[in-house]
């Protein structure tokens, strides 16, 4: 064969791989109900298109397409070689401690103080003479009510709404289960500790987790004072939690969040899709706590009716993340779309690693997040210390103040996150070159506004998810 027959199949062959790249990435897309992402896609296969016919047609074409094929090699080359994973994000979320640790308080979570401090009460003076500045702005949301009208953006849309208030009631009935003690008469069974957390993961998965991983609790994640207050336990406001009173293992579990509800933010099926993981996250770690029990050890469940302690750290420390720029876990399967739950248990297991994925430095430079919330509650620029670590510190309060606004928890911070899209193989791929190549950290950002556009725009559901404003979402841009 002729060396300029060689040349010729090699570049048509580069430009078929840029052919079928360009339509597989458009038909993702299309399936992601995306709206500029497929335009891009087809432009690039038709550019192939024409690219190919310049080589068979016009020689002169071959070699400045034969010098792009060869850059975008190296490129390619320059992808793959790995680099170091931040030695910062390896120590787990200790390792961005860059002060003295302050135990944050629970009183202070916005949910607490609308919920657990009734106007009137002693709760209520006792927590407003610390905080007097919270006072007023916390009136006028108590006054909205906690979400507002649930569902106002879709003007209440009692099918959708019903969904939220039906999960919401499956913590209420298993929250006073908590707490797991065993049998006083029934013995610990003695376990290899390695073998006893191939169950517990194992069992875990099997009953509905995502991704499960294991951890000793550090203290400094865990509350000062309690601050929510459920089944009238009022005795328990304000009291100092001890972490040494707590099991010193912690099985975190993950909880997906599907893309066809959270792609609707910030619409009623995003905070249906909340709700049904709060109710699973409520079933797995009291489910976790029993089993704990039964084996003759204490078990605890971590859900949303009994929190001793902030959950994503401890994901972090065990294994299953990073915390991105939109102060959420950002995990490697599921990116931001999932919920963290845990049960806590004095059973000897064997902790995980924390885990790079290259969040930390993909979200320095990618402020999706924060160019699309609505409330504009999360920082776009660097890092602050809060509580003694260095951190994107999300603004609860203007946070929940947009809730109450459209009834919904919003989850467009966590739509618009590019390591939410669904775990096709198209984004498998983009995810390990982010975990693994510093270029790619830094340049998949910029890509990423070229390919899907910089601003959220809720996507339309599958027709049983289907509301009132159903219609108008096209225009909404956030």
């Amino acid at each position: 064969m002729h060396h300029s027959d060689t040349v010729l199949i090699v570049l048509l062959l580069a430009d078929f791989g840029l052919f079928a790249g360009g339509l597989y990435f458009a038909y993702e897309s299309i399936k992601e109900k995306e709206r500029r992402a497929p335009k891009m896609g087809g432009g690039i296969a038709v550019i192939a298109l024409l690219i190919g016919a310049g080589i068979i047609f016009l020689p002169v074409l071959r070699v400045p397409f034969a010098v792009v094929v060869a850059l975008g090699a190296v490129f390619g080359g320059i992808l793959l070689i790995p680099g170091r994973p931040d030695p910062v994000v390896l120590k787990g979320a200790a390792g961005h401690l860059v002060d003295e640790p302050v135990r944050p308080d629970e009183r202070d979570i916005p949910f607490a103080r609308l919920r657990s401090v009734p106007p009137g009460t002693k709760y209520y003076r006792t927590y407003y003479r610390m905080h007097p500045e919270k006072e007023e702005p916390d009136k006028r949301r108590r006054e909205k009510g906690l979400l507002g009208n649930m569902g106002r953006i879709d003007s209440g849309y009692r099918p959708l709404v019903s969904m939220v208030h039906a999960a919401f009631d499956m913590p209420d009935f298993l929250g006073p289960y908590a707490p797991a003690d065993p049998d006083p008469e029934d013995p610990p069974l003695e376990m290899d500790p390695l073998q006893a957390t191939e169950i517990v993961k194992r069992y875990a998965l099997h009953i509905g987790a995502s991704a499960v991983g294991i951890c000793r609790v550090n203290p400094n994640w865990v509350y000062s004072h309690r601050g929510e207050i459920f089944y009238d336990r009022w005795d328990e406001w304000g009291k100092e939690l001890d972490p040494d009173a707590l099991p010193p293992y912690a099985v975190v579990m993950l909880t997906e969040m599907d893309w066809d509800h959270v792609s609707s933010a910030p619409h009623t099926p995003s905070v249906a899709e909340s709700a049904r993981n709060y109710g699973k996250g409520a079933y797995l770690s009291t489910a976790l706590a029993r089993w704990f029990a039964h084996m003759g050890y204490r078990g605890l469940a971590e859900n949303t009716r009994n929190y001793d302690m902030a959950l994503p750290p401890l994901a972090v420390d065990a294994g299953l993340g990073e915390v991105g720029r939109l102060g959420y876990l950002i995990a490697p399967r599921f990116g931001a779309r999932v919920r963290v739950f845990a049960t806590l248990t004095d059973m000897v297991l064997v902790p995980d690693k924390p885990l790079s994925i290259g969040a930390d430095e993909f979200c320095r430079r990618c402020k999706k997040c924060a160019e699309s919330c609505p409330s504009r509650s999360i920082l776009p620029g660097e890092k602050v210390v809060h509580n003694g670590a260095l951190k994107w510190k999300l603004n609860e309060d203007t946070c929940f103040e947009y809730w109450s606004k459209v009834g919904t928890d919003c989850s467009v911070c966590m739509a618009v996150c590019p390591f939410s899209r669904p775990n096709t193989f198209l984004h498998r791929t983009v995810r390990w070159f982010v975990a693994h190549s510093p270029v790619a950290q830094r340049l998949f950002p910029s890509m990423d506004n070229v390919l899907y556009g910089r601003k959220w725009r809720p996507k339309p559901v599958p027709p049983w998810l289907s509301f009132p404003r159903g219609s108008q979402i096209r225009k909404e841009v956030y």
